[in-house]
Protein backbone atom coordinates (compact mmCIF):
# COMPACT_ATOMS: atom_id res chain seq x y z
CA UNK A 1 0.00 0.00 0.00
CA UNK A 2 1.78 3.23 -1.06
CA UNK A 3 2.54 5.62 1.95
CA UNK A 4 2.22 9.58 0.94
CA UNK A 5 3.34 12.56 2.78
CA UNK A 6 -0.68 12.76 3.66
CA UNK A 7 -0.61 9.57 5.40
CA UNK A 8 2.33 10.09 7.70
CA UNK A 9 0.77 13.54 8.85
CA UNK A 10 -2.17 12.02 9.56
CA UNK A 11 -0.62 8.88 11.87
CA UNK A 12 1.07 11.80 13.82
CA UNK A 13 -2.62 13.97 14.36
CA UNK A 14 -3.96 10.97 15.67
CA UNK A 15 -1.38 9.65 17.77
CA UNK A 16 -1.27 12.99 19.92
CA UNK A 17 -5.08 12.74 20.65
CA UNK A 18 -5.42 11.69 24.22
CA UNK A 19 -7.83 9.20 24.38
CA UNK A 20 -9.59 10.86 27.66
CA UNK A 21 -10.10 14.04 25.00
CA UNK A 22 -11.11 11.80 21.91
CA UNK A 23 -14.37 13.26 20.69
CA UNK A 24 -14.93 11.59 17.04
CA UNK A 25 -16.67 8.97 18.67
CA UNK A 26 -19.36 11.75 19.48
CA UNK A 27 -19.48 13.22 15.64
CA UNK A 28 -22.25 11.98 13.31
CA UNK A 29 -20.81 13.72 10.39
CA UNK A 30 -17.49 12.40 9.03
CA UNK A 31 -14.24 14.38 7.96
CA UNK A 32 -12.12 13.38 5.13
CA UNK A 33 -9.79 11.43 7.94
CA UNK A 34 -11.99 9.56 9.70
CA UNK A 35 -15.80 7.76 9.41
CA UNK A 36 -18.90 8.93 10.92
CA UNK A 37 -20.15 7.26 14.57
CA UNK A 38 -23.60 6.55 12.91
CA UNK A 39 -25.75 6.59 10.03
CA UNK A 40 -27.92 9.27 11.06
CA UNK A 41 -30.88 7.13 11.44
CA UNK A 42 -33.63 8.85 12.31
CA UNK A 43 -34.29 6.57 15.32
CA UNK A 44 -30.72 5.23 16.29
CA UNK A 45 -28.64 7.75 14.76
CA UNK A 46 -25.29 6.69 16.53
CA UNK A 47 -25.74 3.07 14.96
CA UNK A 48 -23.54 1.83 12.05
CA UNK A 49 -20.70 3.61 11.33
CA UNK A 50 -19.46 5.56 8.16
CA UNK A 51 -16.50 5.42 6.06
CA UNK A 52 -16.33 1.39 5.42
CA UNK A 53 -18.35 -1.17 3.81
CA UNK A 54 -18.63 -4.27 5.51
CA UNK A 55 -18.06 -7.50 3.13
CA UNK A 56 -17.75 -9.92 5.71
CA UNK A 57 -17.53 -11.06 9.37
CA UNK A 58 -15.95 -14.25 10.83
CA UNK A 59 -17.08 -14.60 14.10
CA UNK A 60 -14.50 -17.16 15.48
CA UNK A 61 -15.95 -17.88 20.10
CA UNK A 62 -15.42 -19.84 22.72
CA UNK A 63 -18.59 -20.26 24.71
CA UNK A 64 -18.99 -21.72 28.33
CA UNK A 65 -23.14 -21.64 28.08
CA UNK A 66 -23.33 -22.48 32.06
CA UNK A 67 -21.15 -19.39 32.98
CA UNK A 68 -22.20 -17.70 30.55
CA UNK A 69 -18.88 -16.69 29.66
CA UNK A 70 -17.03 -16.22 26.08
CA UNK A 71 -13.84 -15.34 24.40
CA UNK A 72 -14.45 -13.91 21.07
CA UNK A 73 -11.89 -13.17 17.92
CA UNK A 74 -14.03 -11.34 15.38
CA UNK A 75 -12.23 -11.00 11.86
CA UNK A 76 -14.20 -8.21 9.71
CA UNK A 77 -13.08 -7.81 5.86
CA UNK A 78 -13.98 -4.36 4.43
CA UNK A 79 -13.32 -1.67 1.78
CA UNK A 80 -12.48 1.92 2.78
CA UNK A 81 -14.90 4.26 1.29
CA UNK A 82 -12.87 7.66 1.72
CA UNK A 83 -9.22 7.81 3.75
CA UNK A 84 -9.42 6.72 7.22
CA UNK A 85 -7.26 7.57 9.92
CA UNK A 86 -9.79 6.45 12.20
CA UNK A 87 -13.08 4.48 11.95
CA UNK A 88 -15.80 3.13 14.39
CA UNK A 89 -17.33 -0.23 15.49
CA UNK A 90 -20.53 -1.18 17.52
CA UNK A 91 -19.76 -2.95 20.48
CA UNK A 92 -21.34 -2.84 23.91
CA UNK A 93 -19.57 -4.39 26.68
CA UNK A 94 -17.32 -7.11 26.98
CA UNK A 95 -13.66 -6.37 26.90
CA UNK A 96 -11.30 -5.79 24.21
CA UNK A 97 -7.76 -7.44 24.92
CA UNK A 98 -6.86 -6.15 21.12
CA UNK A 99 -6.80 -4.81 17.85
CA UNK A 100 -5.23 -5.42 14.41
CA UNK A 101 -5.78 -3.55 11.27
CA UNK A 102 -3.95 -5.51 8.42
CA UNK A 103 -1.80 -7.37 11.15
CA UNK A 104 -0.44 -4.47 12.63
CA UNK A 105 -1.58 -3.27 15.83
CA UNK A 106 -4.28 -0.52 16.18
CA UNK A 107 -4.68 1.94 18.86
CA UNK A 108 -8.58 1.83 20.20
CA UNK A 109 -10.71 3.95 22.64
CA UNK A 110 -14.27 2.97 24.38
CA UNK A 111 -17.18 5.62 24.69
CA UNK A 112 -20.36 4.03 25.45
CA UNK A 113 -20.90 1.62 22.55
CA UNK A 114 -18.63 2.85 19.85
CA UNK A 115 -15.58 1.42 19.75
CA UNK A 116 -12.97 3.71 18.02
CA UNK A 117 -9.80 2.51 16.53
CA UNK A 118 -6.91 3.80 15.05
CA UNK A 119 -4.99 2.14 12.52
CA UNK A 120 -0.80 2.18 12.75
CA UNK A 121 -0.96 3.61 9.11
CA UNK A 122 -4.04 5.41 7.70
CA UNK A 123 -6.63 3.67 5.36
CA UNK A 124 -6.70 4.94 1.75
CA UNK A 125 -10.01 5.56 -0.42
CA UNK A 126 -10.89 2.14 -1.86
CA UNK A 127 -8.65 0.11 0.22
CA UNK A 128 -9.78 -3.50 1.06
CA UNK A 129 -8.77 -3.90 5.00
CA UNK A 130 -9.06 -6.60 7.36
CA UNK A 131 -9.55 -5.52 11.59
CA UNK A 132 -9.54 -8.76 14.05
CA UNK A 133 -11.07 -7.56 17.35
CA UNK A 134 -10.41 -9.68 20.61
CA UNK A 135 -12.20 -9.67 23.59
CA UNK A 136 -14.04 -11.75 26.49
CA UNK A 137 -16.56 -11.86 29.35
CA UNK A 138 -20.14 -11.95 30.10
CA UNK A 139 -22.13 -10.69 27.81
CA UNK A 140 -24.88 -7.88 29.03
CA UNK A 141 -28.18 -7.43 27.69
CA UNK A 142 -28.56 -4.18 25.58
CA UNK A 143 -31.59 -2.26 26.53
CA UNK A 144 -34.85 -1.40 24.87
CA UNK A 145 -37.47 0.75 25.39
CA UNK A 146 -40.70 -0.67 24.14
CA UNK A 147 -40.70 -4.39 24.60
CA UNK A 148 -41.56 -6.85 27.19
CA UNK A 149 -38.44 -7.97 27.88
CA UNK A 150 -35.80 -6.96 29.83
CA UNK A 151 -32.93 -6.80 27.05
CA UNK A 152 -32.19 -7.37 23.86
CA UNK A 153 -29.39 -9.91 22.04
CA UNK A 154 -26.73 -12.29 23.73
CA UNK A 155 -29.29 -13.66 26.48
CA UNK A 156 -28.39 -16.27 28.94
CA UNK A 157 -31.34 -18.84 30.96
CA UNK A 158 -29.93 -21.93 32.96
CA UNK A 159 -27.91 -23.63 30.41
CA UNK A 160 -29.33 -22.38 27.36
CA UNK A 161 -28.02 -19.58 25.60
CA UNK A 162 -29.97 -17.53 22.30
CA UNK A 163 -29.45 -14.28 20.47
CA UNK A 164 -32.54 -12.32 19.35
CA UNK A 165 -30.85 -8.70 18.27
CA UNK A 166 -33.41 -6.42 16.88
CA UNK A 167 -32.85 -3.32 16.25
CA UNK A 168 -29.70 -3.58 17.81
CA UNK A 169 -28.60 -6.07 20.04
CA UNK A 170 -25.91 -7.87 17.66
CA UNK A 171 -23.01 -5.43 19.34
CA UNK A 172 -23.04 -7.73 22.61
CA UNK A 173 -21.91 -10.29 21.60
CA UNK A 174 -19.61 -9.16 18.37
CA UNK A 175 -17.87 -6.22 16.96
CA UNK A 176 -20.12 -4.54 14.01
CA UNK A 177 -21.07 -2.08 11.51
CA UNK A 178 -24.85 -2.61 13.64
CA UNK A 179 -27.02 -1.19 10.64
CA UNK A 180 -29.03 -2.84 8.13
CA UNK A 181 -27.32 -0.61 5.71
CA UNK A 182 -24.35 -2.18 6.02
CA UNK A 183 -25.21 -6.21 4.95
CA UNK A 184 -22.21 -8.77 4.84
CA UNK A 185 -21.74 -12.10 4.50
CA UNK A 186 -21.11 -13.96 7.62
CA UNK A 187 -19.21 -17.05 9.18
CA UNK A 188 -19.36 -18.54 12.55
CA UNK A 189 -16.96 -20.68 14.49
CA UNK A 190 -18.09 -21.72 17.74
CA UNK A 191 -16.34 -24.15 20.35
CA UNK A 192 -18.82 -25.27 23.17
CA UNK A 193 -18.76 -28.21 25.69
CA UNK A 194 -19.14 -31.86 24.40
CA UNK A 195 -22.63 -32.05 25.16
CA UNK A 196 -24.32 -28.88 23.91
CA UNK A 197 -25.04 -28.12 19.97
CA UNK A 198 -24.94 -24.81 18.58
CA UNK A 199 -27.68 -23.39 15.52
CA UNK A 200 -26.66 -20.75 13.59
CA UNK A 201 -27.58 -18.70 10.53
CA UNK A 202 -26.45 -20.45 7.46
CA UNK A 203 -24.91 -24.30 6.32
CA UNK A 204 -23.42 -26.52 8.83
CA UNK A 205 -20.09 -26.60 7.22
CA UNK A 206 -18.71 -29.50 9.72
CA UNK A 207 -18.31 -30.28 13.32
CA UNK A 208 -15.02 -30.87 14.77
CA UNK A 209 -15.27 -33.43 18.33
CA UNK A 210 -12.38 -32.97 20.58
CA UNK A 211 -11.93 -34.85 23.87
CA UNK A 212 -14.84 -31.99 25.93
CA UNK A 213 -15.31 -29.93 23.48
CA UNK A 214 -17.34 -29.41 19.67
CA UNK A 215 -17.09 -26.62 17.44
CA UNK A 216 -19.31 -25.77 14.84
CA UNK A 217 -18.61 -24.18 11.54
CA UNK A 218 -21.08 -22.18 9.92
CA UNK A 219 -21.25 -20.03 6.93
CA UNK A 220 -24.11 -17.57 5.78
CA UNK A 221 -23.01 -16.89 2.20
CA UNK A 222 -25.52 -14.25 1.49
CA UNK A 223 -25.84 -10.59 2.77
CA UNK A 224 -27.23 -10.18 6.42
CA UNK A 225 -27.58 -7.20 8.34
CA UNK A 226 -26.25 -7.34 12.04
CA UNK A 227 -29.66 -7.83 14.11
CA UNK A 228 -30.38 -11.07 12.23
CA UNK A 229 -27.24 -12.65 13.09
CA UNK A 230 -28.10 -15.71 15.40
CA UNK A 231 -25.57 -18.01 17.40
CA UNK A 232 -27.72 -20.40 19.75
CA UNK A 233 -26.67 -23.24 22.07
CA UNK A 234 -27.99 -25.54 23.93
CA UNK A 235 -29.37 -29.44 24.84
CA UNK A 236 -31.39 -29.83 21.11
CA UNK A 237 -32.28 -32.34 18.71
CA UNK A 238 -31.78 -31.87 15.07
CA UNK A 239 -34.58 -32.83 12.84
CA UNK A 240 -33.60 -32.28 8.83
CA UNK A 241 -35.55 -31.97 5.88
CA UNK A 242 -35.75 -31.33 2.31
CA UNK A 243 -37.65 -28.36 1.12
CA UNK A 244 -38.82 -26.90 -2.51
CA UNK A 245 -35.73 -27.05 -4.91
CA UNK A 246 -34.39 -29.38 -2.86
CA UNK A 247 -33.12 -26.34 -0.13
CA UNK A 248 -31.78 -28.01 3.00
CA UNK A 249 -34.52 -27.44 6.36
CA UNK A 250 -32.87 -27.74 9.89
CA UNK A 251 -34.59 -27.49 13.08
CA UNK A 252 -33.27 -27.43 16.79
CA UNK A 253 -35.78 -28.68 19.33
CA UNK A 254 -35.38 -29.39 22.97
CA UNK A 255 -35.94 -33.31 24.40
CA UNK A 256 -39.13 -32.59 25.41
CA UNK A 257 -40.89 -30.52 22.32
CA UNK A 258 -44.66 -32.17 21.89
CA UNK A 259 -45.05 -33.98 18.88
CA UNK A 260 -47.68 -31.16 17.77
CA UNK A 261 -45.00 -28.64 17.21
CA UNK A 262 -42.83 -30.72 15.51
CA UNK A 263 -45.27 -31.63 13.39
CA UNK A 264 -46.29 -27.87 12.78
CA UNK A 265 -42.54 -27.25 11.61
CA UNK A 266 -42.59 -30.10 9.29
CA UNK A 267 -44.99 -28.74 7.13
CA UNK A 268 -42.26 -25.89 6.32
CA UNK A 269 -42.04 -26.91 2.32
CA UNK A 270 -45.64 -26.63 2.15
CA UNK A 271 -45.35 -22.97 3.32
CA UNK A 272 -42.11 -21.88 1.67
CA UNK A 273 -44.45 -23.41 -1.64
CA UNK A 274 -47.39 -21.57 -0.72
CA UNK A 275 -45.48 -17.82 -0.15
CA UNK A 276 -43.17 -18.34 -3.43
CA UNK A 277 -46.55 -18.02 -5.23
CA UNK A 278 -47.09 -14.71 -3.60
CA UNK A 279 -43.90 -13.63 -3.30
CA UNK A 280 -41.37 -15.00 -5.61
CA UNK A 281 -38.34 -17.33 -5.08
CA UNK A 282 -37.44 -17.98 -1.46
CA UNK A 283 -33.87 -16.02 -1.41
CA UNK A 284 -31.60 -18.21 0.39
CA UNK A 285 -30.06 -21.39 0.35
CA UNK A 286 -31.21 -22.85 3.86
CA UNK A 287 -33.84 -22.75 6.14
CA UNK A 288 -35.39 -23.82 9.23
CA UNK A 289 -35.97 -22.88 13.15
CA UNK A 290 -34.62 -23.01 16.79
CA UNK A 291 -37.31 -24.01 19.52
CA UNK A 292 -35.63 -22.07 22.48
CA UNK A 293 -38.25 -23.72 24.98
CA UNK A 294 -36.98 -20.87 27.51
CA UNK A 295 -36.17 -16.90 27.16
CA UNK A 296 -38.65 -14.20 26.38
CA UNK A 297 -42.04 -15.08 24.63
CA UNK A 298 -41.14 -13.34 21.24
CA UNK A 299 -39.95 -15.12 17.90
CA UNK A 300 -37.19 -13.32 15.58
CA UNK A 301 -36.75 -13.47 11.89
CA UNK A 302 -33.62 -14.14 12.49
CA UNK A 303 -32.01 -14.76 8.69
CA UNK A 304 -32.68 -18.36 7.69
CA UNK A 305 -33.12 -20.03 11.24
CA UNK A 306 -35.67 -17.72 13.10
CA UNK A 307 -35.60 -18.52 16.77
CA UNK A 308 -38.97 -19.23 19.05
CA UNK A 309 -38.53 -17.99 22.57
CA UNK A 310 -40.45 -19.01 25.43
CA UNK A 311 -44.04 -19.17 23.72
CA UNK A 312 -45.23 -22.18 21.78
CA UNK A 313 -44.44 -21.44 17.90
CA UNK A 314 -47.75 -22.00 16.31
CA UNK A 315 -48.28 -22.33 12.14
CA UNK A 316 -49.27 -18.15 12.14
CA UNK A 317 -46.16 -17.33 13.85
CA UNK A 318 -44.34 -19.45 12.01
CA UNK A 319 -45.59 -18.07 8.67
CA UNK A 320 -45.01 -14.76 9.79
CA UNK A 321 -41.19 -15.63 10.85
CA UNK A 322 -40.93 -17.16 6.76
CA UNK A 323 -42.55 -13.81 5.12
CA UNK A 324 -39.95 -11.94 6.76
CA UNK A 325 -37.48 -13.90 5.18
CA UNK A 326 -38.53 -12.04 1.94
CA UNK A 327 -39.59 -9.12 3.75
CA UNK A 328 -37.08 -7.49 6.05
CA UNK A 329 -34.28 -9.90 5.34
CA UNK A 330 -33.55 -10.54 1.29
CA UNK A 331 -35.31 -6.49 1.49
CA UNK A 332 -34.25 -4.94 3.84
CA UNK A 333 -35.55 -1.54 5.20
CA UNK A 334 -33.53 1.84 4.57
CA UNK A 335 -34.14 3.17 8.07
CA UNK A 336 -35.67 1.84 11.49
CA UNK A 337 -39.23 4.37 10.77
CA UNK A 338 -39.43 2.25 7.84
CA UNK A 339 -40.10 -0.93 9.80
CA UNK A 340 -43.84 -1.57 8.04
CA UNK A 341 -41.90 -2.86 5.30
CA UNK A 342 -41.02 -5.86 6.95
CA UNK A 343 -43.65 -5.96 9.84
CA UNK A 344 -46.80 -5.26 7.80
CA UNK A 345 -46.14 -8.10 5.38
CA UNK A 346 -45.41 -10.76 7.28
CA UNK A 347 -48.46 -9.78 9.47
CA UNK A 348 -50.50 -9.90 5.58
CA UNK A 349 -48.78 -13.22 4.44
CA UNK A 350 -50.14 -14.53 8.29
CA UNK A 351 -53.72 -13.46 6.82
CA UNK A 352 -53.50 -14.75 3.65
CA UNK A 353 -52.50 -18.21 4.71
CA UNK A 354 -55.17 -18.14 7.33
CA UNK A 355 -57.85 -17.85 4.76
CA UNK A 356 -56.49 -19.89 2.50
CA UNK A 357 -56.24 -22.50 5.06
CA UNK A 358 -59.80 -21.54 6.51
CA UNK A 359 -58.61 -20.84 9.84
CA UNK A 360 -60.07 -17.52 11.57
CA UNK A 361 -62.83 -16.74 9.22
CA UNK A 362 -62.34 -15.35 5.56
CA UNK A 363 -59.57 -12.35 4.88
CA UNK A 364 -62.20 -9.65 4.32
CA UNK A 365 -63.70 -10.48 8.00
CA UNK A 366 -60.52 -10.71 9.52
CA UNK A 367 -60.03 -7.01 7.96
CA UNK A 368 -63.05 -5.65 9.12
CA UNK A 369 -62.43 -6.99 12.43
CA UNK A 370 -59.39 -5.78 12.71
CA UNK A 371 -60.47 -2.02 11.07
CA UNK A 372 -62.92 -1.99 13.51
CA UNK A 373 -60.80 -2.44 16.58
CA UNK A 374 -58.50 0.43 14.96
CA UNK A 375 -61.37 2.70 14.88
CA UNK A 376 -61.48 2.96 18.69
CA UNK A 377 -57.67 2.44 19.13
CA UNK A 378 -54.57 4.80 20.15
CA UNK A 379 -51.72 3.57 18.90
CA UNK A 380 -48.87 5.66 16.81
CA UNK A 381 -48.38 6.21 13.00
CA UNK A 382 -47.86 3.27 10.66
CA UNK A 383 -45.08 5.31 8.68
CA UNK A 384 -43.60 6.83 11.65
CA UNK A 385 -43.98 4.73 15.04
CA UNK A 386 -41.09 6.20 16.73
CA UNK A 387 -38.32 4.49 18.36
CA UNK A 388 -40.38 3.86 21.99
CA UNK A 389 -42.70 2.17 19.93
CA UNK A 390 -41.43 0.46 17.20
CA UNK A 391 -43.30 -3.01 17.91
CA UNK A 392 -46.72 -1.65 17.68
CA UNK A 393 -50.21 -1.52 16.47
CA UNK A 394 -49.10 0.64 13.44
CA UNK A 395 -46.79 -1.61 11.68
CA UNK A 396 -48.70 -5.05 13.30
CA UNK A 397 -52.22 -4.18 12.65
CA UNK A 398 -52.81 -1.21 10.98
CA UNK A 399 -50.18 -1.88 8.12
CA UNK A 400 -52.22 -5.34 6.96
CA UNK A 401 -54.98 -3.53 7.06
CA UNK A 402 -53.14 -0.58 5.14
CA UNK A 403 -51.94 -3.80 2.42
CA UNK A 404 -55.13 -5.11 1.82
CA UNK A 405 -56.63 -1.65 0.97
CA UNK A 406 -54.16 -1.35 -1.32
CA UNK A 407 -54.67 -4.63 -3.18
CA UNK A 408 -58.68 -3.69 -3.17
CA UNK A 409 -57.37 -0.20 -5.05
CA UNK A 410 -54.97 -1.64 -7.97
CA UNK A 411 -56.24 -5.09 -7.90
CA UNK A 412 -55.06 -8.33 -7.62
CA UNK A 413 -52.48 -8.78 -10.79
CA UNK A 414 -50.85 -5.37 -9.97
CA UNK A 415 -50.64 -5.72 -6.19
CA UNK A 416 -49.05 -8.86 -6.34
CA UNK A 417 -47.17 -8.45 -9.21
CA UNK A 418 -45.79 -5.23 -7.48
CA UNK A 419 -44.42 -7.98 -4.66
CA UNK A 420 -42.51 -10.40 -6.54
CA UNK A 421 -41.25 -7.19 -8.50
CA UNK A 422 -40.26 -5.66 -5.47
CA UNK A 423 -37.84 -9.03 -3.73
CA UNK A 424 -36.43 -9.74 -7.29
CA UNK A 425 -34.86 -5.85 -7.61
CA UNK A 426 -34.00 -5.24 -4.29
CA UNK A 427 -32.82 -8.51 -3.08
CA UNK A 428 -29.89 -8.70 -0.97
CA UNK A 429 -30.33 -5.28 -0.35
CA UNK A 430 -32.39 -2.34 1.36
CA UNK A 431 -34.60 -0.13 0.30
CA UNK A 432 -36.80 2.57 1.53
CA UNK A 433 -40.80 3.36 1.50
CA UNK A 434 -40.38 6.08 -1.50
CA UNK A 435 -38.65 2.81 -3.31
CA UNK A 436 -41.93 0.91 -2.43
CA UNK A 437 -44.52 3.88 -3.52
CA UNK A 438 -42.78 4.46 -6.42
CA UNK A 439 -42.73 0.95 -7.38
CA UNK A 440 -46.16 0.29 -6.84
CA UNK A 441 -46.88 3.50 -8.91
CA UNK A 442 -45.42 2.04 -12.05
CA UNK A 443 -46.59 -1.39 -11.61
CA UNK A 444 -50.28 0.00 -11.42
CA UNK A 445 -49.96 3.34 -13.45
CA UNK A 446 -52.00 5.09 -10.73
CA UNK A 447 -50.85 8.18 -8.59
CA UNK A 448 -50.94 6.80 -5.30
CA UNK A 449 -49.69 9.55 -2.79
CA UNK A 450 -52.84 10.58 -1.05
CA UNK A 451 -53.29 6.94 -0.71
CA UNK A 452 -50.33 6.03 1.42
CA UNK A 453 -49.75 9.48 2.71
CA UNK A 454 -53.25 8.87 4.47
CA UNK A 455 -52.15 5.37 5.84
CA UNK A 456 -48.67 5.96 6.18
CA UNK A 457 -48.36 9.39 8.19
CA UNK A 458 -52.26 10.52 9.40
CA UNK A 459 -53.43 9.27 11.99
CA UNK A 460 -56.87 9.12 11.08
CA UNK A 461 -58.07 5.78 10.15
CA UNK A 462 -58.33 6.00 5.99
CA UNK A 463 -61.59 4.57 4.64
CA UNK A 464 -61.89 1.71 2.41
CA UNK A 465 -64.64 2.55 -0.15
CA UNK A 466 -64.40 -1.11 -1.79
CA UNK A 467 -65.50 -2.49 1.53
CA UNK A 468 -67.65 -0.10 3.03
CA UNK A 469 -65.44 0.84 5.81
CA UNK A 470 -64.96 4.27 7.64
CA UNK A 471 -64.19 5.41 11.13
CA UNK A 472 -66.42 4.74 13.55
CA UNK A 473 -68.88 2.04 11.03
CA UNK A 474 -70.11 -0.89 12.71
CA UNK A 475 -67.60 -3.77 11.73
CA UNK A 476 -69.21 -6.31 13.89
CA UNK A 477 -67.55 -7.61 17.02
CA UNK A 478 -63.89 -6.13 17.96
CA UNK A 479 -61.27 -8.94 18.69
CA UNK A 480 -57.54 -8.79 18.65
CA UNK A 481 -57.01 -13.03 19.37
CA UNK A 482 -55.49 -14.08 16.00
Amino acid sequence: MPRSLLSVLLVLYAACQAPGTDTAATDLQPRIDRGSAGYNDPYFPRLGNGGYDVEHYKVVLSVDPVANTLRGSTTITAIAEQPLARFNLDLFGLEVSSIKVDGENARFVREDHELVITPLVPLESGAKFEVQINYAGTPQVVPLVGLPVEGIGWMHEEELVITMSEPHGAMNWYPCNNHQRDKATHEFDITVPTEFTVAANGILKSIQTLETTRRFHFVASDPMATYLATVNVGIFEVEEQVGPNELPLTYYFPPATEEEIREGFRRTPEMITTLEEWFGPYPFECYGGVVAGAGPPAALETQTLPVYGGSTPGIGVQIHELAHQWFGNSVSFHTWSDLWLAESFASYAEWLWSAEHGEEGSLEERVRRYYGFLSGAEYELMGDPTPDHLFGLGVYVRGPVALHALRLEIGDEAFFSTLKTWTSTFRGKTASAEDFIALVEERSGQDLRSFFEGWLYESELPEIPELGLSPGADTGPVTTED
